[in-house]
């Protein structure tokens, strides 16, 4: 009886620990593996969607992991990023927004798919972009990205290779005018020419007057 009990408690405690590991540890070849989005609160990683409008000062994150049966995936790995170490000294003009972004492309050996190589860890990068950018877009701002008709990240930097489809999403800053680029080119245009039309009629008159005096 005692080592009915005995057996009992250990194959508890090994499913335990089966389920404590990292869903990462449990993938086969076979298991789907996805880019998810997160968003730090200064203290942790919080999960959000794709289309997300993170606010100015925010930092975000995306990693590529696996996930069984739908499942999210793992967010970033590493230390979190600090947006005054990163953004600091950036500046951001009316009507854009500052957000650190930082890319995880996931465990080399347990996310990857067979035989594809993740590329080399991108360093968190200070992104400026249109207020209502979303985290895909500001993604977009650091390398190429495709996504799904959903808007799902299919690929960042092609990464995953087999990631074949998808349409290629436009950076968050190709949405508004770079900060600190003051007036819009075509508003500079037409006062340049508005004041050589004021420039030719004053020497006109000028030439009138001359013509009347003499």
């Amino acid at each position: 009886m005692l080592r009915a009990y005995r057996v009992a408690a250990g194959v508890a405690l090994g499913a335990a620990a089966f389920l404590s590991l990292p869903s990462s540890a449990l993938a086969g070849p076979g298991v789907p593996r996805t880019w998810s989005a997160w968003q730090s609160d200064g203290t942790a990683w919080l999960a959000v969607t794709a289309d997300a409008a993170p606010p100015d000062g925010s930092v975000i994150g995306w990693r590529f992991s696996v996930a069984p049966d739908g499942a999210r995936g793992e967010s970033p790995g590493g230390d979190l990023p600090s947006f005054q170490a990163v953004c600091g000294r950036d500046a951001a003009g009316s009507g854009h927004k500052r957000v650190v972004v930082a890319v995880d492309f996931g465990d080399g050996e347990a996310d990857a798919y067979p035989g594809e190589r993740a590329p080399g860890q991108i360093a968190p990068k200070c992104v400026t972009g249109a207020e209502n950018a979303t985290a895909a877009q500001l993604l977009a701002s650091t390398a190429r990205v495709r996504v799904n008709a959903q808007g799902a990240v299919l690929a960042v930097a092609d990464y995953p290779s087999r990631e074949k489809g998808g349409t290629e999403l436009t950076a968050a800053a190709a949405s508004a005018a770079p900060s600190g680029s003051g007036l819009p080119i075509t508003l500079v245009a037409a006062g340049a020419g508005a004041l050589a039309l004021l420039a030719g009629g004053a020497v006109a008159a000028t030439r009138r007057r001359s013509r009347t005096h003499a």
